[in-house]
């Protein structure tokens, strides 16, 4: 029996050695003085979710800035489509020397135009939240055009948009184009 207990000992003894060489080893290498660069004013500590400033020149961080300012150049000209509309048809509803039938078709051309807005705002939404995509909608008459972000589009995601889009609108699946920003 005496033997048993030692063999017990023995094995017990081992594990916790190696249990506190372990925490040893951790403790030493993620120590706040572990990380330091040669004096103290350039002692750097990493503690879990620190924000870390990354250079501009990094290739993902240009991609990612291309992809944005591409999605903003297809917002911005959108807008400025919208605005221009906008103006055209106010400019008609305001207008005192305009004829009755011409402000009730403006005014009617005005709700329609806000109603494809919202649509495409909408649309945008729903294919964010579903899809996770950025993506940019524009409507045309009886054609929508959907802009996604590159690298995001394969399959599945160009089912749902379209699901989405059939599910909200009267258009045809071919007059649905979708495709990704070059």
């Amino acid at each position: 029996m005496n033997v048993i207990i030692k063999k017990r000992q023995i094995i017990m003894s081992a594990l916790v050695l190696a249990l506190g060489s372990a925490v040893f080893v951790n403790w030493y290498f993620t120590r706040p003085e572990a990380s330091q660069t040669g004096s103290e004013e350039n002692v750097s500590y990493s503690v879990l979710g620190d924000a870390q400033y990354v250079s501009s020149s990094n290739e993902k961080t240009t991609a990612i800035a291309e992809r944005e300012n591409s999605f903003a150049q297809f917002n911005m000209t959108r807008q400025k489509t919208h605005d221009e509309a906008f103006d055209l048809l106010k400019k008609v509803i305001n207008d005192p020397s305009a004829s009755k039938s011409a402000v009730d078709n403006a005014a009617k051309q005005l709700a329609k135009l806000t109603d494809l807005i919202k649509l495409e705002s909408d649309i945008e939404t729903l294919v964010k939240s579903k899809c996770g995509l950025n993506c940019m909608v524009m409507i045309n008459s009886d054609k929508i055009d959907v802009v996604c972000e590159k690298g995001k589009l394969d399959a599945t995601s160009t089912l749902q948009i379209k699901e989405i889009i059939l599910k909200h609108t009267q258009i045809n699946s071919g007059n649905i184009t979708i495709f990704e920003t070059k």
